[in-house]
């Protein structure tokens, strides 16, 4: 059994990194994306055959982040429906497991501040991230134990270890509740 073992970050930059830019607009923009993130999990399973841990940067499936940016309701039908057509056909499905990392409010404007390489733009924007996201992998974790690590971003090892050992202990979710999962 192959498994498939990344971090929950943002998606747009390793997007961009691997399809590179676009000029499409509206519609054809979303579809792009969700086309995208059905090659970032063809590539992630690739990968697997060669590789013990497969990290991608950010979620295949990122629907929490519409969600929290409140997205039309429509359009998070659309993409919902999209990605549940896809897990049917086994097209995509979910990793082994989720690692959100976090810190406050306070140590990410530190981080900000003392980091020049970056610009670091729509930083405001996702600061409003942070609560939501921890309280949606919260909630799948109620639905699947240990599904998603949340863990405070203290220290670059603290960070291997915490990934490295959450990925050895989750279980995973089984291919009969994917789909449950996912309309959870």
């Amino acid at each position: 059994m192959i498994r498939t073992k990344y971090m929950k970050c943002t998606y747009y930059c390793e997007t961009h990194f691997l399809f590179g830019p676009t000029d499409l607009n509206g519609i054809e923009l979303v579809n792009w994306h969700m086309e995208c993130q059905i090659k970032r999990w063809q590539i992630a399973m690739e990968k697997c055959k060669e590789h013990e841990f497969v990290l991608l940067d950010g979620d295949v499936f990122k629907l929490w982040y519409d969600w929290v940016y409140g997205l039309d309701e429509k359009m998070f039908e659309y993409e919902s429906d999209y990605f549940r057509r896809k897990i049917i056909s086994e097209e995509i499905s979910f990793p082994h497991c989720y690692i959100v990392l976090w810190n406050d409010e306070a140590e990410l404007r530190r981080r900000k501040e003392s980091d020049k390489t970056r610009r670091r733009g729509g930083f405001e924007k996702h600061l409003k991230l942070v609560e939501p996201q921890i309280k949606y992998f919260r909630a799948i974790n109620s639905f699947v134990p240990n599904f998603a690590g949340i863990y405070k971003a203290e220290s670059i090892d603290g960070n291997v270890v915490n990934i490295r050992d959450h990925i050895l202990n989750s279980s995973g979710v089984s291919p009969d509740n994917t789909l449950q999962l996912y309309d959870f």
